[in-house]
Order: C-alpha cells, then structure tokens, then sequence
C-alpha cells in the first residue's frame, strides 16, 4: 500500500476515532453533569420543604403556647370545674382553634374523655386515645397522628401534626391537644413549592394529592412517624429532551468533522507525500546503482532539510562506498590471511626443529641419525598432512557452492545419520529424539554435512571418558528445530560468539573451520545455528530452519 494511501486512511480513520471517542464521552458527560444538577435541585428544593416543614413545625408550637396562656382557654377551664358543666365548654375547642390557625383541636380531662372537639364535635364524651396519648410526649415536640374527620359526610381518618399543652385551674388539670392537618392544603403548598407531583400516604392509602409531573419521574419521600408520608415525583422529561437536542448537536457535529476530514485528508497527504516518494524513488534509482542520484527541493522545515540532507549524502555517498568496500575486503583478506598463516606456522615448527636435528645428527653419528630419520619422519608426515587439512578446509570454505534446494524429509535424514554413528558401538551413546514427517527446504548433502559435523564434534568433546550424545528432532511455529547434546565439559559464554568464526577452535589440532562452514551453510538455507548449554555438563548446539 502506498504512503499516500496509508496516510489517507490513517487521517480518516483518526478523525472517525476521535469523533467515536470523544463525541460519547462528551455526551455522558455533559448528561452526567445535567443529571447532577437535576439531582442538585431536587435536594435544593427538598431542603426547603424541610424549612417549611419546620416553619410549620414552629407555628404549630408557637399557636399551642399562646392558646396554653390565653384568658380564653382558662375561662374555658374554670367552666369545666362547675357542675354541671357549662354548654359553652362543648363548643369551645372550635371557638378557640379558627384564630389560631389550628385544624386540629380536643380538650381531654385527666381521664382522657374528651370535653369539647373542635374538628370532630361529636366526640364529645368520647375518648380518643390515639389523640390523647400525645400528652406523654415533650411539649417541644410535634408529633404526626391519625384524627377523624368527618368530609362529605362521612367519617374519614386523616393524619394531623399536633402538640399537646396542660392548662391547670387549681388542682383541676384540662389537656389540650392541637395541631394541624396533612390535608390536600398541604400538598397544594408543597406542590407549588416544589413543581412536583405530591401525594400524602397514610398506611400506603392516598389521602391527598395536587400538582403534576410528566413521565419519567424521580421520587423523594419524607416521613411523618410511622403514620404518614410524603412523596415527591419530580418530572425528568425536561432533562431527556434536553439529553435529545444535545445528542443531535453532537452527532450533528461530528458528521461535519468526519465530511471535512474526508475532503482535506487527501490533500494534507498529497502535500505531505510528494517529496516523500521522490526520496524512494530516488532511493531505489541508488539501490539499483545510481549513485548521482538528485532530488528538487520541495516541502518545506523538516522536509526540505531531510532533501537537501539527502542530495549532499548521495553526493559523496559514490566515493565513501568505494573506499568502504575495498577497505573492508582488504580487512576481511588481511584477517583470513593472519589466522591461515598461524595455522600454517604452527606444523612449520616442528617440522624444522625435526629437519634441524636430523641433519646435526648427520654429520656426528649415522647410526643414530637412521634411527632418529625413521622416528622424525611420521612427524613430519603428519604434521604435511595437517597442512593439507587446513589447505582443504580453507580451500572448500573460499569455494562453498550455492546450496540446490529441494523438499527433503528432515526425520530420515537426521536417522540416517545417528545410524551411520550408533553401529559403531564403543564408549558413545547415541539417542535420537525424532518428531515424524518433519520437511525442509535444503541442499541435502550441505545439511547432511552439518549434522554430521555436530554429531562428531560433540563425540570429540567427551573425549576418553565417552557418554552419550542425543539428537532431538521438534517442529515449533514454521520452524525445524534440531538440538544435539553431548556430556562433555561444555562452552564458556565467553567463546558461544566466537565459536563460529574462521580459524577459532578450542580444540588441540583442529583447524576452526568446521563449524564457522557449518553457520555458513545453515545462514544460506535462511536458519541459524546457535551454542548452549552448562558450563560443566555438556554443549548443545540448536540448528533452526524455516518449515518447508
């Protein structure tokens, strides 16, 4: 795919990431932020249900205290201790709660019967527990309580806040019991406070209800004791259609960014590319040998200087590849030419040390010298024919042939080879490990070669003392794996690297090419060969090829 293409798609596709990225972030959190204050002005304006509710509290309070004090209701009092007693007491609780803006008024004597009602008049005699049970609670406090009403003519139960106050004419003691009534008054009043929905609740049966709230609704409830309570429904239809119109603002939005990032990216990256791919094509006119290569100036900052960087690097890039070619070569040839010279001086000295001797010998004692001639010789024979061995092996690794690939069955060859070691028999054990059916792409008798020289290279490492050798055959994601393992005194991290170069050996009259050839081969099959091991237990050498 070209750069311009890639960059094309990559700035649609960023675009349509951040719009996909941002536009629902900012959506939740702008709801977030609206259902928030939403939440913030419902507990705003429950905060001042409950100022109102205690400034209802504290007028209650306040209109108990003064009808407590009042001439009127000690009058009152003073006719209860005659007898009989006086009409005038019957029908005073309604004389006296109307001024005082109670709805809710008894005066009980100390037995609980009920000497005048002002919001149920025939309960007069009567007794009313529920209402007379409020004498046992403090004189501070406003406590909720189920009265009977009687509404539309019939006798109904409605919940009441109400106080109680003692009134006392020597040692005559009246009660008076006075409050007001959670009635459809008090809904209209909190529903108008609120803008809600309010329903009052008296054991789960409504009792009252004003104002009104549109579907979806949230809902908040105040309790009044256990004999009453208010809920508050709180319309979030508002909040939804607000949530709607910024929805389609925002998808609004983004489809104008996604349309105008679809008209300018093309050309962001048509300005952004152009010099780009003249710097590869001129990059691929040097590859191919044109060294003289120029590029116009165009772009601009980074741009501009990375052309002119690169039209003063090919200027002199001709020249420096020249040097560095014939610097390296020569650098290459010097260091085989250093390490072929050691090996070949170190056979030349014995060899003239023998030759040295023998002719001393000569001139003294022809006796001796027969007999010296018959021991030097093999030395020097065999050092000639060490000689030979580093010519042979320098002369294959200079002249290595191209390896001719072809599918080969990895397992057999691998069993061919530990068959050719294992019927020797002797002080080495041979196990092979072989996964079946495992195939590469190689030169036969190259790879063949390379597993033979692991094989007696690590035999050579156990020396006398013998062990075992194991070849272990694994196939693991598109590659062959081939370990060969041996018992012997193992390979210092410091020589894991160098093992594999000309001319390095550590051991005594080998020449240093066996395994640097073996790299060379597997590197040209598209493999690697690889030393491991423990210091001390042994050396594995891991040849990897690519899965035919």
């Amino acid at each position: 795919m070209r750069l311009r293409t890639t960059l094309v798609l990559a700035f649609w596709v960023l675009a349509l990431l951040q719009v996909a990225a941002v536009t629902p972030i900012a959506l939740a959190n702008v709801s977030a932020l609206l259902v928030s204050q939403q939440h913030a002005r419902i507990e705003q304006v429950m905060g001042s249900v409950d100022t109102t509710l205690k400034k209802l509290e504290q007028d209650t309070l306040r209109a108990m205290d003064e009808l407590a004090t009042s001439r009127a209701l000690e009058d009152v009092v003073r006719e209860t201790t005659q007898l009989p007693a006086q009409p005038a007491v019957a029908t005073a609780a309604g004389a006296l709660m109307v001024p005082r803006g109670l709805e809710v008024l008894s005066l009980f004597d100390v037995e609980g019967e009920t000497l005048s009602c002002g919001h149920l008049p025939a309960k007069l005699g009567e007794k009313d527990e529920a209402l007379f049970a409020v004498i046992q609670q403090p004189a501070s406090d406003v406590v909720p309580v189920a009265v009977e009403l009687r509404s539309g003519g019939e006798l109904k139960t409605a919940p009441a806040w109400v106080t109680a106050r003692a009134v006392d004419y020597g040692d005559h003691r009246v009660w008076a019991v006075g409050g007001v009534l959670l009635n459809e008054t008090r809904a209209q009043d909190l529903a108008k406070l609120t803008g809600a929905q309010v329903t009052l609740l008296m054991n789960d049966v409504q009792v009252a209800e004003a104002g009104s709230a549109e579907p979806p609704l949230i809902s908040r409830t105040i309790a009044f004791g256990k004999v009453a309570r208010a809920r508050f429904a709180f319309s979030q239809a508002d909040l939804i259609a607000t949530q709607a119109q910024l929805l389609r603002a925002f998808v609004l939005l983004a489809a104008l960014g996604v349309a105008v990032a679809l008209v300018i990216g093309p050309w962001v990256s048509r300005r952004v590319t152009r010099p780009v791919e003249a710097l590869t094509e001129a990059a691929a006119r040097i590859a191919q040998g044109e060294l003289d290569v120029q590029v116009p100036l165009s772009g601009s900052g980074e741009v501009r200087a990375l052309i002119d960087t690169f039209n003063r690097m090919t200027h002199d890039l001709k020249a420096t590849t020249e040097q560095l070619v014939a610097s390296e070569r020569i650098a290459a040839w010097q260091e085989v030419a250093r390490r072929l010279a050691h090996e070949i001086k170190n056979p030349l000295t014995p060899i003239q040390m023998s030759l040295e001797t023998m002719l001393a010998l000569r001139e003294k004692d022809s006796t001796k010298f027969n007999q010296l001639f018959k021991e030097s010789a093999g030395a020097v024979l065999e050092e000639v024919a060490r000689l030979k061995r580093i010519v042979d092996e320098f002369s294959r690794f200079a002249r290595l042939p191209k390896p001719q690939l072809e599918t080969l069955n990895l397992t057999e060859l691998c069993g061919q080879v530990m068959g050719l070691y294992s019927s020797n028999g002797g002080r080495v054990r041979y196990v092979a490990e072989m996964a079946p059916g495992i195939t590469v792409r190689g030169d036969r008798d190259q790879l063949t070669q390379v597993i033979i020289n692991l094989v007696k290279n690590a035999e050579e490492a156990m020396g006398e003392k013998g062990g075992q050798v194991t070849l272990r055959l694994t196939q693991e994601a598109g590659h062959a794996h081939i370990d060969v393992e041996d018992q012997g005194p193992g390979i210092a991290e410091s020589d894991r690297e160098r093992i594999f170069e000309p001319y390095f050996t550590t051991k005594s009259g080998g020449t240093g090419l066996g395994l640097a050839i073996a790299s060379r081969i597997v590197t040209e099959h598209g493999g690697s060969l690889t030393a491991g091991g423990e210091l001390g237990r042994g050396a594995v050498f891991t040849l990897t090829l690519p899965h035919s």
